[in-house]
């Protein structure tokens, strides 16, 4: 049996009702794969999936306007939140850690390297440095030399041939 989207299946069921409705109104029970239906029963399952479908139309359409609206609440929230934390920082400080959790806020984390840690920071700093020649104002100044000048070179100009009168 083939896969039928949503749209299909409703109005291949809308067309079953409407010819159980026309041909099949007469008839008392109808035995479709082993099971005994009478055509209202018939078209009451058939008119079944059809309101499930819509159900599930409108339920995925208020899905995604509340979607939406929630994405558009988080970037605001985000940043009424960053706000209230830089506010509630300035009027109690930093170190008011114990007011900071009132409001949720955990206290930045101060990284502590070791020396191991601050050695191989400044060996790799220097390495960076001295691979791309980077020197400071004051090691700029040091450096000095002369100015090469470019002679221009005497190439004979090219005459521009005019058209034949």
């Amino acid at each position: 049996m083939t896969v039928l989207n949503r749209a299909t299946l409703q109005n291949r069921c809308r067309n079953a009702v409407a010819g159980v409705k026309k041909d099949l109104s007469g008839v008392t029970t109808i035995t479709l794969e082993g099971t005994d239906y009478t055509p209202t029963t018939l078209m009451a399952l058939f008119q079944s999936f059809i309101d499930a479908a819509d159900a599930t139309v409108t339920a995925r359409a208020a899905w995604l306007l509340a979607v939406q609206k929630e994405t558009a609440l988080n970037t605001l929230i985000m940043g009424v939140l960053a706000a209230l934390k830089a506010y509630v920082t300035l009027k109690y400080g930093s170190g008011a850690v114990d007011t900071q959790a009132d409001f949720g806020f955990s206290p930045k984390k101060v990284v502590v390297l070791t020396a191991a840690e601050k050695s191989a920071s400044a060996k790799k700093a220097a390495a960076t440095r001295a691979a791309r020649h980077t020197m400071g104002s004051v090691q700029k100044k040091a450096v000095t030399g002369t100015l090469l000048r470019r002679t221009p070179s005497r190439r004979p100009r090219r005459r521009r041939r005019l058209p034949p009168r």
